[in-house]
């Protein structure tokens, strides 16, 4: 542990600082707010309590920690306002143990924002199973691994959410962690108590993230989630499930698992993200002519559903950009500069939608003299069965 050690912001409610259980420890808050509930104090107890001879010990002891208060009732813009401190006090890995069962645009675009940066971003499945089973937000969010809880058993717990979201399951039943006296339900009145939901899965996680990104440094954003969600212990059925999605966390697995290829660019899922006009970093050509070029990459439906690409094609030239499937089934289309989102057809320019595992392909032609930009989008086929699909994409001059 140093003081550059990777930090972990849990957006929570206002912890307790004078709570026993952080003395000695790297826990810290931004401030603010009063101590209104017990949340933020069992959150920040679960990821980061250190071994000072007292009560718990965290998932990494003594971690760099630092609570950033909610009120308690969150909006959209309270949420939003809160991932974004974070981010500026210097995240790495951002945890979120809460959730609505709607969408927020300004959420989203702080999300993406914070993905640009690097920041790992970890939120609670939810709590709703057993009443309608809503997907929840930021949880169900591109680049967010989501978290569900599992009992003693290691079986799903009844309460938690199950869907195509999930991607990872921590333990979330009778956890025992720091509570404020005040708001201790437990007769004893030691600041202590057991406590049950996906919030509490969650910041095992996300404190995982953290040490797993202070052990394994080179990991690109979107490799260290590849890497934990690639090296969980797999739980009921085999494979990927919508209750524990690929299993339970093993922090040990994951600091051997070999990352996958790094996934360039993200987030990159729409034209606005890869041209800046969301504020995100204009990203660079992937191809401006030369040799050819070769990448690898994943995509989700839900955590990664595109990847919107540059390419330069020189004056007077024709450019072959080709699609090989390495599983599911992911498909292929390019269009002019002037487009402003994927969905926008009249600047479409070509398209490829051969199914399975056959190769797409498509030829950019420039006329014009002078060099033109285009953009190359990936996405999985929407009657694919899978949620997931790998592919490796190519570029280069064609033959006139």
């Amino acid at each position: 542990m140093t003081p550059n050690s990777p930090l972990l912001a849990l957006v929570d409610s206002q912890l307790e600082p004078g709570h026993p259980e952080f003395q000695g420890g790297n826990v810290s808050t931004l401030g603010g707010l009063g101590v209104t509930n017990a949340h933020g104090t069992e959150t920040a107890a679960v990821a980061a309590a250190p071994a000072n001879g007292l009560g718990i010990l965290g998932v990494w002891p003594g971690m760099r920690a630092l609570n950033v208060p909610l009120p308690d009732q969150i909006t959209c813009a309270q949420s939003t306002r809160g991932i974004g401190r974070a981010v500026r006090a210097g995240a790495d890995v951002i945890n979120m143990s809460y959730g609505a069962p709607a969408p927020c645009f300004a959420e989203f675009t702080q999300l993406q924002l914070a993905t640009a940066r690097g920041v790992t971003l970890v939120a609670a499945a939810g709590n709703e199973f057993d009443r309608g089973n809503r997907p929840q937000y930021p949880a169900s969010l591109p680049h967010v691994l989501t978290i569900a809880a599992i009992g003693s058993d290691r079986k799903a717990a009844f309460f938690s959410n199950a869907n195509a979201a999930v991607d990872l399951a921590a333990p979330g039943v009778g956890i025992l962690t720091a509570t404020p006296g005040s708001f201790e339900r437990d007769p004893e009145k030691d600041g202590y108590e057991p406590v049950t939901g996906t919030s509490f899965s969650a910041p095992m996680v996300a404190a995982a993230a953290a040490w797993l990104r202070a052990a394994r440094p080179a990991l690109s954003v979107d490799q260290a989630a590849q890497v934990l969600r690639l090296s969980a212990r797999d739980l009921g059925p085999k494979g990927w499930d919508p209750q524990t999605g690929f299993g339970l966390l093993s922090m040990g697995a994951a600091l051997n698992q070999r990352a996958p290829s790094r996934d360039p660019q993200e987030p990159n899922d729409d034209v606005v993200w890869t041209n800046g006009r969301a504020g995100t970093p204009v990203q660079r050509a992937i191809w401006s002519g030369g040799k050819p070029r070769r990448l690898r990459a994943v995509l989700d439906q839900l955590e990664d559903p595109a990847d919107v690409l540059r390419v330069r094609i020189p004056g007077r030239a024709r450019i072959r950009v080709s699609l090989s499937q390495r599983f599911g089934d992911a498909d292929l289309a390019a269009f002019t500069r002037a487009a402003r989102s994927t969905g926008d057809d009249e600047q479409l320019i070509g398209r490829s939608r051969r199914k399975g595992s056959r190769k797409d392909s498509l030829t950019l032609v420039n006329p014009s003299g002078r060099e033109r930009l285009a953009y190359v989008e990936v996405y999985i086929d929407p009657k694919a069965r899978g949620l997931d699909a790998g592919y490796e994409l190519s570029v280069r001059r064609a033959a006139r």
